[in-house]
């Protein structure tokens, strides 16, 4: 199936490969399925827009991928194939369209009017796309259009080995007191716990303190493009593992939330009897895979599915271009591409 997507994602676009990671025990060993994942998106009204001098990336070329996936996921259910779609988080972006989330119920429809094209292929049933909240969408939990997303998937369904979040747990544990954050940790990672009003509640008002103390004027994460390190062209063969980065060997900001992360799931598993060796976040608008070993000697990933907002470039001083990545997940490899508009 990476093989079908890539073609899919070359026919629309410049395609390069950003990073690869393979782990024989992820749990997904066929290549009867895959699972697909659209990062960091920030939707906002056209008018809105106007506002900011940076906005969603190459909307276009975006319009185009979900498109190609919607043709993907029903070419592979004629041939008893699945594709499964993540959108996540940060869809909408509530806190840049109004200083007051959800005061008029109608701001989510108010940027939706501005993307009808794209919209219609996000939201399509057939494509059936699951959708994360983010720190600048959670509000939508309180509408009844939205009270179904989530805000952590665990993959595959009957023994997960991965968790996907948004990721903005992680920037709450640096900020926040541990046990402040127990009953969310509880949640997030405990495949059998359900978020109630309560956690949720705590949900929401740290997601506003992190909102209310950012100037989202020129910037939401990234100060300077995000280096990605060296990528290779979608066409060549790839290998078990490309780009990773490292505690030996690692581009600027590459192992953020990479220690948090690990020792979450290592929590997890120890209280819960999980076996959870991945996390797949956005959030930080950073595209890459880092790694370490876990204390049982087992390796550990974070996958960063990056944006399509802010900038990148392979060097902190190389060319910059916008940020615009998906990440896949098939016969237990994961990808991340970047996608470029064709000239």
């Amino acid at each position: 199936m990476h093989d079908r997507l890539l073609e899919a994602l070359l026919s629309v676009a410049n395609v390069r490969l950003v990073a690869a990671y393979t782990d024989d025990q992820l749990g997904f060993p066929g290549s009867d399925s895959i699972q697909v994942f659209i990062p960091d998106l920030h939707l906002l009204s056209a008018a809105r827009r106007a506002h900011y001098a940076y906005g969603t990336n190459n909307e276009s070329t975006l319009i185009q991928v979900v498109a190609q996936l919607g043709k993907l996921k029903a070419d592979a259910m004629q041939r008893g194939q699945g594709v499964v779609v993540f959108h996540i988080g940060d869809y909408l972006d509530l806190w840049r369209e109004t200083l007051l989330p959800l005061s008029d119920p109608g701001i989510p429809d108010q940027i939706k009017d501005s993307h009808t094209d794209l919209v219609n292929l996000i939201e399509d049933p057939n494509l059936n796309t699951h959708f994360l909240l983010g720190n600048h969408d959670f509000d939508l939990y309180t509408l009844t259009a939205y009270n179904t997303w989530e805000r952590r998937f665990f993959i595959p369904g009957d023994a997960p080995n991965a968790i996907v979040m948004h990721g903005d747990y992680f920037d709450w544990v640096e900020k926040e007191v541990p046990e402040e954050l127990r009953d969310i940790a509880v949640y997030l990672f405990g495949e059998s716990h359900e978020a109630g009003t309560a956690v949720l509640g705590e949900m929401q008002d740290l997601t506003h303190k992190y909102n209310l103390a950012q100037d989202y004027t020129n910037r939401i994460q990234l100060a300077a493009p995000a280096p990605l390190g060296a990528m290779q062209a979608g066409e060549s063969a790839i290998g078990a593992n490309y780009n990773l980065q490292t505690a030996d060997n690692s581009v600027a900001g590459g192992l953020a939330f990479l220690d948090s992360a690990c020792q979450e799931c290592v929590n997890a598993n120890t209280n819960s009897g999980t076996q959870l060796r991945m996390v797949i976040i956005g959030h930080t608008h950073h595209a890459r895979i880092a790694t370490k070993t876990m204390p049982d000697g087992k390796p550990f990933a974070l996958v960063d599915t990056g944006a399509w907002i802010e900038n990148c470039a392979e060097a902190a001083n190389g060319t910059v271009f916008p940020n615009a990545q998906i990440t896949a997940l098939s016969a237990n490899q994961v990808r991340i591409y970047q996608l470029d508009p064709k000239d």
